[in-house]
């Protein structure tokens, strides 16, 4: 008899687990907003729209690509041009340097990334020598990184790091 108590505690355990995850999908479930909506994206610039529940509303929204205000579709858009401008910078600049680029077997070298130090309310460099903590395309080598820094004002890494945009 011993063997069924077992097993009637394990079902009940199995069904706790399960009413748990069950709970836990309603948070992973998407809300979409309701129809008539008015919404901001990024199309040929920033436009408005109405939501539809069509495949556009659909894929803007589960691409990121859906604003509820205009203040959200600018500072998107605006933060979008700005990683464009600077990971373009960071390209050329590596291409100079005799199209360096990070080797994460090579333990020494140095591997340049750019951080905001809040406290300081400024930029400053992080290296990395053997573990990646951001794409290949935001590193640089160390003396390029400096030059990068020169380019930009400190506004416009502060946007493009933590994504506030102080204007």
């Amino acid at each position: 008899m011993k063997n069924i108590e077992d097993l009637k505690a394990q079902i009940l355990e199995l069904q706790e687990q399960l009413k748990k995850m069950e709970e836990g999908a309603a948070y992973k479930e998407l809300v979409y907003p309701e129809v008539g909506t008015e919404y901001w994206s990024i199309v040929d610039g920033i436009d408005r729209k109405t939501w539809d529940g069509d495949m556009k509303d659909l894929y803007r929204f589960n691409t990121g690509n859906y604003y509820e205000t205009k203040e959200q579709a600018d500072s998107a858009f605006e933060w979008q041009i700005l990683n464009t401008k600077i990971l373009n910078s960071i390209a050329l600049l590596n291409k100079e340097d005799n199209d360096w680029e990070p080797d994460w077997e090579d333990e020494d070298q140095e591997k340049s990334f750019l951080t905001w130090e809040r406290e300081e309310d400024r930029v400053e460099f992080e290296y990395d020598t053997n573990e990646q903590t951001h794409p290949n395309n935001m590193y640089l080598y160390r003396d390029t990184a400096c030059q990068l820094v020169d380019l930009y004002t400190q506004e416009e890494f502060k946007f493009w790091i933590t994504k506030e945009n102080g204007k």
